[in-house]
């Protein structure tokens, strides 16, 4: 009896073994379910600053930051798209956009780009480690460019970025705002097109930066603007004392010194960056410094070092002469003549400055 016991828990337990191996040979049993290929179902929320906070119906004004939290984003998707900056088969990540966007919006329903009017400190861009080391960074450094507005996107779909509520320069009829995402650099993802409505005023509140006074009035030149904005399907804006006034021309903000007798030198604060489509070129003007000598005016400022490196890292560029005549003891100046010098730099800007140079105002106070 126990010999035929002992041999029937023998054969069991051998059953089992064998069982049990078979599970493991085929990919079954609890070893594979915890390796499922994970479902990614796109999802966002949209928090106030403190990143807990809902932003329900919340009044929100410019200078407002939005925190979007978002799941389910699959990583290794959209890779299709522009092959830039992304090149074809990398996955091309997803845009995370607060803005104003036309009823019909979606690229997957073939929706103009200038359906989605946002601006560049309401854009993010989430995308993989992975996908942006395979970005190239030669001859162009699309690398750089993404990662000014990157948010890392996990492997399991998960994403955080925070933007900054702005108000577009050129809004669509009928536009909706709140905060979008869809697929980035040109690729399709229907899946990915979600939208969370943000009530949101155009009008200043506690956070809405001052505007910053408007002391160096300059275009630059004639097709200054119209060259990067237009031809080049680019942008120009301003930070950090320096603006765009409603004729489109750069201003910047005085720090500091003097002229007495039309001798002096004055000192200004505030950057420019202007970047075309595809950030191929993207340049900064900044801290402008006119030397005034007996009404003899010299213009230099802070320019990039490189054709696409912006603010990256800037030198000091003499960029033109000023007729500063009529300037007196500090007087304002409307309609100064200037004149580009030869060797300003980098070779973007000099291309720029090949044509006559437009007038230029000091509001000197």
């Amino acid at each position: 009896m126990v010999t035929t016991r002992f041999c029937n828990r023998v054969g069991m337990l051998m059953v089992v073994a064998g069982l049990a191996v078979a599970l493991v040979v085929s990919g079954a049993g609890l070893t594979g379910s915890a390796h499922a290929a994970p479902v990614f179902r796109p999802h966002i929320d949209v928090y106030l600053a403190d990143g807990v906070t809902p932003v329900g119906t919340t009044r929100v004004h410019p200078g407002d930051t939005l925190v979007v939290k978002g799941r389910g984003f699959d990583p290794k998707s959209n890779t299709d798209g522009f092959p830039l900056q992304v090149p074809p088969g990398v996955p091309h990540g997803t845009f995370i956009a607060f803005g104003a966007f036309a009823p019909t919006w979606k690229p997957s329903q073939d929706a103009p780009e200038s359906a989605r009017a946002t601006s560049r400190l309401g854009v993010q861009w989430a995308m993989s480690r992975e996908a942006l080391a395979r970005v190239p960074s030669t001859p162009f450094d699309m690398r750089r460019t993404i990662r000014q507005q990157w948010v890392p996107l996990a492997a399991d779909g998960s994403f955080t970025a925070e933007l900054k509520a702005t108000t577009p320069k050129e809004i669509p009829a009928g536009a909706r705002w709140g905060i979008y995402t869809y697929g980035a650099a040109g690729a399709t993802n229907a899946a990915q097109e979600l939208s969370v409505p943000v009530n949101y005023s155009t009008q200043p509140g506690p956070n809405t930066p001052k505007p910053a006074p408007a002391d160096l009035v300059w275009a630059y030149s004639p097709n200054f603007y119209a060259t990067v904005t237009e031809r080049a399907q680019g942008t120009v804006y301003g930070a950090d004392g320096a603006g765009l006034d409603d004729q489109d021309r750069l201003t910047f903000t005085r720090t500091g010194g003097a002229v007495h007798n039309g001798t002096g030198t004055l000192r200004f604060t505030g950057t420019i960056v202007a970047f075309t489509r595809f950030h191929l070129f993207e340049i900064a003007l900044a801290d402008p410094i006119i030397t005034v000598r007996n009404g003899k005016g010299v213009l230099s400022m802070r320019t990039s070092t490189t054709n696409m490196n912006g603010t990256d890292a800037l030198r000091r560029v003499t960029i033109a002469d000023v007729d500063l005549a009529g300037i007196g003891d500090g007087r304002s100046v409307r309609g100064a003549k200037v004149t580009f010098r030869p060797g300003i730099r980098p070779e973007a800007l000099a291309v720029l400055s090949t044509g006559p140079a437009s007038p230029l105002d000091l509001n000197l106070r």
